[in-house]
């Protein structure tokens, strides 16, 4: 009979080595236009002084990896359950920290850093168990998945989609361990960044009524956005699952123009889809293209024949749903001894690449929660990192 993760620590042993593998993982300035490798090697070395080897699935400029690492009986190929991370953080430019944001910090209820809650506290819990676990004694093997760039649209994880649709029949399921406040998610918006460039002729004030202005043609797309989200909100669809229940187009930047007595001759719009699982962001996004290479485009057009629109996709991270009755789901949940229901959430992960895309059972489930990420003083609860360690070593998989 199947019974916990074997460790070969006490429960005190294993939060102190946790809480010292953090401090190394916060150190790393992984920000996501910078290089994750010392942390990837870091990660290597702490694996194979437990005798578990890992896999680097490199970025074409060889500059980031992904990492993978099997532990236990791999017969096969066996992946079992996944334990999946990223390893990229936010940039801290512009927030007031109180001390250095790459130095982990303790408190009483508290570590503080860039990345605790989001992700490196998951995966210090991750990496505190694998580097401990007598894995001879595994019955299913633990997968531990690293990834890069997550935070600007799922970039390492995308590459590893491939990959993983090899796992089929070889993996029973995968947490993705982003701050849930250790509940189980069984679903979440999918989210689409975009950026719609107008171009016009820059010239005096004095011709702007004979010229097209950038400037007024974003204001129109953003009027068109602001109509198109009144249709989704009364006329949907719907999901009741979430607080809002309906998709949302966000205009989020627009920037154009040097001063009064000149047309601008271009206008940027930054805008993000946020969809819920029964609309496809893809279709949003036409429409809106659409409407600025149509309509809009052919509006500047009759004033200028050097008028363009330019449209670009910047991230996509797939919206995610697994039934909550699923066998993965019920494994997880009776392994953590939830007794709330499953829950959806607002925020994005790569659960909707990994089981959307890849075909692999999903549920997110981490320490921390979303409203401390990404912020100043970034924190997780030691409480929720001590849970964490305590849900992860309860899977039956010994």
């Amino acid at each position: 009979m199947s019974s916990g993760i074997p460790v070969r620590c006490s429960d005190s042993e294993l939060y102190a080595h946790m809480l010292d593998i953090l401090g190394r993982l916060v150190g790393f300035d992984t920000t996501s236009h910078k290089s994750n490798l010392e942390l990837i090697h870091y990660v290597q070395e702490l694996l194979a002084g437990n005798g578990i080897d890992s896999e680097l699935h490199w970025n074409e400029a060889r500059t980031k990896a992904n990492l993978v690492a099997t532990a236990g009986p791999g017969d096969g190929g066996a992946r079992g359950v996944v334990w999946s991370g990223h390893t990229d953080v936010v940039p801290v430019d512009g927030q007031s920290w109180s001390a250095d944001p790459f130095t982990l910090r303790l408190t009483q209820d508290a570590a503080i850093g860039r990345g605790t809650a989001d992700m490196k506290g998951f995966i210090a819990c991750c990496l505190a168990i694998l580097s401990m676990t007598d894995h001879a004694r595994l019955t299913t093997p633990v997968t531990l998945m690293l990834t890069y760039e997550e935070e600007i649209g799922c970039v390492g994880a995308r590459h590893l989609v491939e990959e993983m649709r090899t796992w089929q029949g070889r993996v029973t399921g995968c947490i993705v361990g982003e701050p849930t406040g250790l509940d189980v998610v069984v679903g979440h918006k999918g989210k689409q960044n975009h950026r719609i460039t107008f171009t016009g002729e820059p010239r005096h004030a004095a011709l702007a009524p004979q010229l097209p202005n950038p400037i007024v043609a974003a204001a129109a797309l953003a009027g068109h956005a602001g109509s198109r989200n009144e249709e989704f909100r009364t006329e949907g669809p719907h999901d009741d699952r979430f607080d809002i229940g309906h998709s949302w187009i966000n205009i989020g930047r627009i920037d154009g123009g040097v001063k009064p007595n000149i047309v601008p001759e271009s206008c940027v719009v930054d805008l993000e889809i946020r969809n819920i699982p029964a609309h496809a962001c893809d279709d949003i996004a036409a429409d809106l293209h659409g409407h600025a290479t149509g309509a809009l485009r052919d509006g500047m057009r009759a004033l200028s024949d050097v008028a363009e629109v330019t449209v670009e996709q910047l991230s996509d991270t797939p919206s995610f749903a697994i039934e909550p009755d699923h066998a993965f789901v019920t494994f997880v949940r009776e392994a953590f001894g939830a007794t709330e229901d499953p829950c959806y959430v607002p925020f994005g992960t790569e659960a909707g690449l990994i089981c959307g895309h890849a075909g692999i059972p999903t549920v997110v489930c981490g320490p921390g929660f979303i409203t401390e990420a990404h912020t100043a003083d970034e924190f997780v609860a030691l409480d929720q990192l001590r849970g964490c360690l305590d849900r992860l070593t309860s899977l039956p998989l010994g």
